[in-house]
């Protein structure tokens, strides 16, 4: 069984905002991080957090940048941080700190159809510019540092072989990741010493967006709690790992249509082209690293960290393939 903090009931906690305890709340469906409800009351509703991968500080830093965000002009809606009646808007609890965001709407994007990917590349573009000058101490995160800690708990390659051995995960799979880690941790300056760097959002999929059920626009975009300075191409191929565009047949024509958005908005570099195929890679390692950080916080389970070095493998094996097909892609988008 996963154990971790004792969760706050979450009527107390909706007190602090100034909501009465019969509010209707409910585990929102969406998000596997934290503890997240949706509030209702009276025609009106909210989004409470409960983080557990943030301390009170990060926290607080999100907020600055959100705050930042929402003086752009973006075409879309970021979460708005309600403050609570104390004057901060996050409040401390024996689970993490909580946040009370305002309501988005919107439903969550399909994003089969070329369309709305190209809709999706063309709010990364906005919100990447968006994000360009904002203070690299206004976000929650800095990931310049080791990809491999990801997470604050993640545990040291050779200590997660052992674990995933000893779960019975295939020698050969332990081999991949063990080599792929190696090669992400002593090749990841040079591949990124050239690239542009500022703040990104880290985590840029359909789950973390919201389009309008009508006419298919972006609505808002989620969830900044990974946001922090790496190199600026980072949320497009972030996009284009997490909107499945590079998944299945047809997967070049869904690229091109995400990168098309991305351009009309902003032009990538020829370093940044060339980067993508080894990012996606530290992006796959990263993910199971951060995995294991909360699978040892007792956030999650080692089969979950499992199933991330199976994405890993099922990467590498299509990267092997279409690498110079997905460069071409990458390229004839930008033109």
């Amino acid at each position: 069984m996963v154990s971790g903090p004792r969760l706050e009931a979450p009527a107390g906690l909706l007190a602090r905002w100034g909501i009465p305890a019969e509010a209707e709340l409910a585990r929102a469906e969406r998000g596997c991080n934290n503890q997240t409800f949706t509030v209702a009351h009276r025609g009106r509703r909210w989004v409470l957090r409960i983080s557990q991968n943030l301390s009170a500080d990060q926290a607080r830093a999100e907020h600055r940048l959100l705050g930042r965000l929402r003086a752009t002009g973006l075409p879309f809606g970021v979460p708005e941080p309600v403050a609570a009646q104390g004057g901060d808007t996050v409040t401390e609890t024996p689970a993490g700190p909580a946040t009370l965001c305002r309501w988005i709407p919107g439903v969550r994007p399909e994003l089969a159809a070329d369309p709305a990917l190209e809709r999706f590349g063309r709010a990364i573009g906005l919100l990447s510019r968006a994000l360009r000058p904002v203070a690299w101490s206004d976000a929650p995160q800095d990931w310049r540092g080791d990809p491999l800690r990801a997470h604050p708990d993640a545990p040291r390659a050779g200590e997660l072989a052992r674990a995933l051995r000893a779960a019975g995960v295939p020698a050969a799979q332990i081999r991949r990741l063990e080599a792929a880690a190696e090669q992400v941790r002593a090749q990841a300056h040079a591949i990124t010493a050239d690239l542009p760097v500022q703040v990104v959002h880290g985590d840029l999929g359909a789950s973390n967006a919201l389009v309008d059920a009508r006419t298919g626009e972006m609505s808002g975009v989620l969830d900044f709690e990974l946001a922090g300075p790496d190199a600026r191409v980072q949320d497009l191929q972030v996009a284009l790992l997490l909107s499945g565009a590079l998944a299945g047949p047809g997967w070049a024509r869904r690229a091109a249509a995400l990168v098309r958005g991305y351009a009309a908005v902003l032009r990538l570099g020829q370093a940044e082209i060339m980067a993508v195929p080894d990012l996606l890679v530290a992006r796959c390692v990263g993910s199971v690293f951060w995995r294991a950080g909360r699978w040892r916080r007792g956030q999650s389970v080692l089969s979950d960290v499992a199933d991330r070095v199976a994405v890993l493998e099922a990467s590498q094996t299509w990267l092997a393939v279409n690498r110079g097909r997905l460069l071409s892609v990458l390229a004839a988008a930008e033109k």
